[in-house]
């Protein structure tokens, strides 16, 4: 059987096209298309002085086939520019190196929050935007930080003292051996250095410092806060507690990104207000319907949904108990048995006694606050009543209680939609919307921790992979021929 030619020494009798090493439909293609027609002024000031800077256009390129890729970091991106036909094509054959990458990347928030509505625009143009249906969710992406940077604000602050202790020791110990400095120091020093473990001393007290003024003057915070990135939390997650950050995304139905922004609080709860300013900012509208899952369900947030006119779905619990009655004691009369009178403001129990307001306050936690009223009869009436058996095992004489929401009306609303085959159906849509881009940008994307510290980078690299996502989707859907770009119609 004849053998090919091999030869790695091949030389060429004319030079090889660039254009010629990537195939005409890899969807890297449609993406460098694309890049080509947005509006990149943001991104850097043009200055005639000093050496010619890379082509912003270019570095946009490669940063985001990287985070579409799921390569992420500086140096294997550089890497790949040496040995990855679409990265050198992309490129041009251009070599920056990895630090020039990192500081593309790190310091341009605004420029790339504006071309991440500039793409929204132009999915919108294609038929690729529609709001009818918004899913909102959040995930926990691991901070760049270890465990062992963990630690209470009380204890840094007796790591502060403890450090300041130990610069005014070395401070004494250096001037009590002022006199035998050529034998410590030898006769080529002039003997006025400062000792190695001071400085390394100070600098672990500017850090601490630097620390204290971020926590503040709270030295009873029972909060973990870490040296290496104090912004990241402790949250936890399906395996365990881990520092992380809350993101959070909003997709439409075609699996489009609309929202993108990362939180230093665990919890979703103050994320839905924003999620809809945005999208309306960026979208020019407000979606039509919009489903989460319990961690998004507030009083506050049920009413911002009616009083913006949006068709919500936010369940109670999780989606196998919806429409259940889950209580401790299930052999005693529920809340529901309480009949409520919205005109004198009381509720009436299963005996016919009436339930009157006798306390009122606000529950808070660190993240929100319930406003509450507590409904009783009066004292004594539950101990001889005939059904009390039915009704409570309390032996206090105050007996039964209710409470009820300031938003107890909203909550009710959401109920009964949700108990409804139509609301289910369309709260069930859900898992289909948002689990698979979260999983696409963690398992493809490889976005299973960050790379930058502070919360000003992790929104920033957070933009970067919601982003190359929403290229990577309208690049396919136009490889596979269901839309042509907007510039070639």
């Amino acid at each position: 059987m004849p053998v090919r030619p091999y030869d790695q020494n091949q030389l060429f009798l004319l030079p090889p096209s660039l254009n010629e090493w990537v195939k005409s439909d890899h969807p890297v293609r449609v993406l460098s298309e694309i890049i080509d027609h947005l509006e990149i002024s943001r991104f850097r000031e043009i200055k005639l002085e000093g050496r010619p800077c890379y082509d912003t256009r270019m570095m946009l390129k490669i940063l985001l086939w990287g985070y579409a890729c799921g390569i992420r970091a500086s140096r294997k991106i550089e890497e790949r520019l040496y040995s990855d036909v679409v990265f050198m094509w992309l490129a041009g054959l251009e070599k920056p190196d990895f630090r020039t990458i990192c500081l593309f990347r790190r310091c341009n928030l605004e420029a790339i929050s504006q071309l991440f509505a500039q793409v929204i625009i132009l999915a919108k143009r294609l038929g690729m935007l529609r709001l009818g249906l918004i899913a909102l969710d959040g995930t926990k992406v691991r901070a760049n930080a270890g465990i062992g940077s963990f630690k209470k604000a009380i204890d840094w602050h007796k790591e502060l003292a403890k450090a300041q202790e130990e610069v005014s020791r070395i401070l004494q110990e250096a001037e009590a051996l002022d006199q035998a400095d050529d034998e410590k120091f030898g006769s080529e020093h002039r003997g006025d250095e400062l000792p190695e473990e001071l400085t390394k001393t100070e600098q672990r007290v500017k850090k601490i410092e630097e620390l204290m003024d971020k926590i503040g003057e709270n030295t009873f915070d029972k909060r973990l806060v870490s040296s290496t990135d104090p912004d990241a939390s402790y949250m936890h997650n399906s395996i365990g507690s881990i520092p992380a950050y809350n993101a959070q995304v909003a997709v439409t139905e075609d699996q489009l990104i609309v929202y993108a922004d990362v939180t230093t609080e665990p919890i979703d709860t103050n994320q839905l207000k924003p999620a809809l300013e945005d999208i309306k900012q960026v979208c020019g509208a407000k979606p039509e319907r919009v489903v989460a899952d319990t961690g998004f369900n507030s009083n506050k947030n049920l009413r911002l949904l009616e009083e913006q006119g949006v068709d919500g779905y936010i369940p109670e619990r999780g989606e196998k108990n919806i429409g259940k009655v889950l209580r401790n004691h299930p052999e005693l009369y529920g809340k529901e048995e309480f009949e409520y009178d919205a005109e004198h403001d009381c509720y009436r129990c299963p005996a016919g006694k009436l339930l009157l307001p006798r306390r009122r306050g606000i529950l808070k936690s660190r993240y929100s606050e319930k406003e509450v009223t507590v409904y009783r009869t009066e004292p004594g009436i539950c101990l001889s009543c005939a059904k009390k058996k039915n009704c409570t095992e309390t032996k206090n004489k105050l007996g039964r209680s209710i409470t009820r929401s300031a938003y107890e009306a909203e909550r009710e609303r959401m109920r009964q939609k949700l108990k409804t085959e139509t609301g289910r159906t369309i709260y069930g849509r859900r898992k289909c919307i948002t689990e698979p881009v979260i999983g696409q940008l963690k398992v493809v994307g490889r976005f299973i921790q960050f790379l930058l510290r502070g919360i000003m980078g992790v929104r920033i690299e957070w933009k970067w992979a919601t982003l190359a996502h929403n290229l990577l989707k309208i690049a396919r859907r136009v490889m596979m021929g269901d839309m042509k770009l907007a510039w070639k119609l």
